[in-house]
Formats: structure tokens, sequence, C-alpha cells
């Protein structure tokens, strides 16, 4: 399948119609869940919830509609050497609260990102000072070089909230930033609708067509999908089980490779299951599952078996040669069982949100033929299962990975993160990754090719494959609809405009 975007037309016609004479311009998107906190230092990642922070707080970072990084907040950005990250600050920015968005308020957000305690999606062990060199420049002193640093201010840690809002405590329930838009807590009701108002002193406000961007929840699939045929949103989320019926509606269907989905495994030093500190064990899970009939039945044929956690357009170590590095061979699952010291299988234990459920079930299914069972606990639809899934010995996900440099320390090197959640590191991707942050070009990449190697041979997760994602919407209320890789909904710093 090609890394490239694929747009797929469905029949057009009919829809909405343009807004009433006077009334504000509203579009509405359905998610599947809601944000559990407007602090996104401890906000979940992923499009789901980054579409909330990148409207109350914009970016310092953002990406243009090839997905390449441009200034947002932050007018410029240099790396003055390997270990040293400037940014130019824009002139005259306020939060909507009055406060000066200046290099004295990112200087106190980063280091209350560095400070705070058990933040699930903080990436800011690296920086060892940030030093305000003047009002609108702030510089970033790192222990180690980091080439990733810029993405991850693409997202939440870019996402810069009002001095006084991160000081009153309450950030997590009353966000204040500059962003595009401001939340109107009067019209939302939480996990259910989110509306915002836009913001006129944006910096970009003009880049904006809507006056009003509503968010919808819907954490049943097919209450999303009659949401969108029915007009009560514009923008949605689908999947495999309603892509066909789709394309006979109205609506337009966005599709491009997104998340990595499988088993990720976190007890990979065998402290509660010491089977799962053999690679011979772990191969033989891999080796017991067959992707390809679970993309396409689970998936209804939307994604690509793949035995590797790097994703189409994520960057250097997407290698096609290891997809199918682990083919289907109970045979030779049950034989490197043996060889482990478990002939008789194990058992171990797997928590999934419902939306992944189907995939974990099939996989548990392949797993339990070969004597290896994995015991499901499935939390309630409105959980996101970030905060405590490390207590549990593996968890069903689906990894968005935007750019493969955050891939080796969010899986298997530590300290400990999201999808790493007991710090686990493997000595032979430390080793090669040490080596690749240190280099440029291709010699870089090749080292990057060289780590997805080890983690398909390590076989430190169970991966099932990538598998697309799928967004409707009314072609009639918008267009221009922009994906970020490894997200499975709109960005809404790009596009989103009226036809």
């Amino acid at each position: 399948m090609s890394a490239g975007l694929l747009m797929m037309t469905a029949a057009c016609g009919g829809g909405a119609g343009a807004d009433a004479a006077g009334a504000p311009s509203t579009v509405s998107i359905g998610y599947a869940y809601a944000p559990e906190t407007f602090d996104p230092m401890y906000a979940n990642a992923g499009a789901q919830v980054s579409a909330h922070m990148h409207a109350i707080y914009g970016a310092l970072i953002e990406r243009d509609a090839q997905g390449v990084e441009r200034p947002g907040m932050a007018e410029s950005w240099e790396w003055e050497d390997a270990q040293t990250l400037r940014f130019d600050l824009r002139p005259g920015v306020k939060f909507t609260d009055g406060e000066d968005y200046d290099a004295e308020a990112v200087k106190k957000w980063l280091d209350y990102g560095r400070t705070a305690e058990d933040t699930p999606y903080s990436n800011l062990d690296a920086i060892e000072n940030v030093v305000v060199v003047d009002p609108l420049t702030v510089r970033l002193e790192l222990s180690r070089p980091d080439p990733r640093l810029t993405k991850f201010f693409v997202g939440h840690m870019g996402a810069v909230p009002s001095p006084a809002a991160l000081d009153s405590g309450d950030l997590g329930i009353h966000p204040v930033g500059a962003g595009p838009y401001t939340l109107d807590e009067g019209r939302t009701t939480t996990d259910n609708t989110y509306t915002y108002v836009k913001n006129p002193d944006y910096w970009d406000a003009a880049r904006f067509d809507h006056d009003e961007l509503v968010i919808k929840i819907y954490t049943d699939a097919n209450a999303m999908y009659n949401a969108l045929v029915s007009g009560q949103v514009d923008v949605g989320y689908g999947n495999g089980s309603n892509f066909a019926a789709a394309q006979s509606t109205d609506l337009e269907v966005f599709s491009q490779p997104q998340n990595a989905n499988g088993i990720a495994l976190y007890d990979l030093a065998g402290a509660n299951v010491p089977a799962l500190a053999s690679k011979e064990v772990r191969q033989a899970l891999n080796w017991a599952v067959d992707r390809k009939t679970i993309i396409d039945t689970v998936f209804q044929g939307q994604g690509t078996p793949s035995a590797l956690a790097f994703t189409p357009g994520s960057g250097p170590g997407y290698d096609e040669s290891l997809l199918d590095h682990y083919g289907y061979d109970p045979a030779k699952a049950k034989s490197l069982l043996a060889q482990g010291g478990y002939p008789d299988g194990f058992s171990f234990s797997a928590v999934t949100l419902s939306k992944d459920q189907p995939m974990a079930e099939a996989v548990a299914g392949y797993l339990g033929e070969v004597g290896v069972q994995m015991e499901l606990i499935v939390r309630p639809p409105g959980e996101t299962a970030n905060t405590d899934i490390g207590k549990y010995d593996a968890a069903a996900v689906a990894l968005g990975l935007a750019d493969s440099f955050a891939t080796p320390p969010n899986l298997w090197l530590g300290p400990a993160t999201a999808n790493n959640q007991r710090g686990f590191e493997a000595p032979e991707i430390r080793a090669l990754y040490d080596k690749a942050v240190m280099t440029t070009g291709e010699e870089q990449a090749a080292l990057m090719d060289d780590i997805a190697a080890a983690a398909v041979e390590g076989a430190y997760s169970v991966q099932v494959g990538y598998v697309n994602s799928l967004t409707y919407y009314d072609p009639d209320k918008v267009t221009n609809i922009m994906v970020l890789p490894g997200h499975g909904g709109p960005y809404i710093l790009e596009g989103l405009d009226k036809p």
C-alpha cells in the first residue's frame, strides 16, 4: 500500500447546504471519546483529544497539508546545536484572559511539564534548562540530543496555557489559551458535547472559516455513523464495518494508513509473567496470530497485516520487508513455546477499550489455540485507560506514530511512558538509538531501519497490522480535510473550510 493519501469520493449531492442567513457558521465533529482533562500535560493523546487542545491553545509548531512542520505560536525555531533549541515567539499575542503569550509563559509551562508527577505523555525529560533570553525568545538546553523534540511541540507539549490559568489549579476544568477557539462552558456537557467559539484575536483568525466548532462524543461506531448520515455532525470517524455503506451515501471518505494495532506487552521483564521475558516465547505469540484474517474480518480489509510498529508516513524505520516477518504458523509457535520452557503454555492479562475489543478477542482466540490464555479486561467506553494500565501485563493498543524517532523511546526504551508502562529498555535498541540521534541523513535512516529490525526480531509486542483511518464528512458543509499521520480525525489547525 502506498504511504500517500488516498481520497475516495462517494456519490455527492444533497447535504445540509449553507448556514441560514445571519446564523453563526458552525462545523461539528464526532469523536469516540472525550478529554479527561483540559490540562494538555495530562490529556490523553491522539486526534480525538488533540482537537480540543489545538482549539483552545493552538501549538508552538504546526503542520501543513503535507505534514511538514510550520510556524505556529512560535514564529520560528532553530537548533543552535544538537542540544540547544531556540524558539522565537510571535509578538503581540495574548491569552484570552489578557495575559501575554511570551517567553516567561512558555518557560512556566515547560517547567511545569518537567516537574509534574505521573504525566502520561510528557516527553520533556531531555530538557535540562528553560532559559528566557528576552521577552520573545526562549532557549531549551538539553542534557542529551533529542531530535524528536520539535514533533512533541506540534502536540500537547506545544499547547501552552495562560500562566494565570496554570496557577489557578483548575486548568483541567477551566482552560484558558490563545488558540483559535475558546470553550463555551455554558454550552458544553462533559462526555457529550463541547462547544467552542472563534477567538477573533487569534494570530491567524482569518484562516478559520467557522464561527463555532462543536465536538460531539459517540462511543458507539454505529451511533457515530448514524449521526453522520442524518446530518447531526459534519465530520466523523468511520471503520471497516460501515465503509461500504458510507460509499453509497452523499458522504465523502478520506482514508490513509493510521494506527499500528496490536497487543503491547508491558511485563517484558517478566516480573509478573516470567514467560514474557523469553524472546522465544514472545516470538511464539507472534507466529500464533493470523494477521491477514484479523485485518480482513475485524477491520473489513481496511488495513495491512504487519509485524512492524512503524507505519507508512512515519519516516525512517518503516521497512516493508518486515511486514510479514512472522507468518501464521501455529506449529512453529508451539515449538518456540517449548524452547522457551512453556510447552503447556501460560496465561497473562491484557486490558482493552471496547473499541479495540474485537481485535483483542481475535488475538486471544489465536493464542488460545497454542495454549496461551490472554485474559481480557474490558474498560468502559468512557475510560481511555491511560493512567493505570501499567498494572496489567499487556494492553490492546492502536498506536498513532506520527514520527519514527518517537517510536523506540515510547515502546522499548525507558523511562516509562504511555506505550511503555514499565519503562522496559531493550539493550540492542538503546545502542542503535544512541547512535541514531548523533547522526543525520542516510546514516541515521539506516540506523532507524536497524532499530525496526531489532524490534521485530525481539518481538517486544504482538503487532496485528496498521489500519486505515476513515474520516467521513459532508462535502456541502466542510472541505479540505486534513488528517495527520497516525491520527484518526481531522487536524483542526488546517482545513475544515467552507465549501
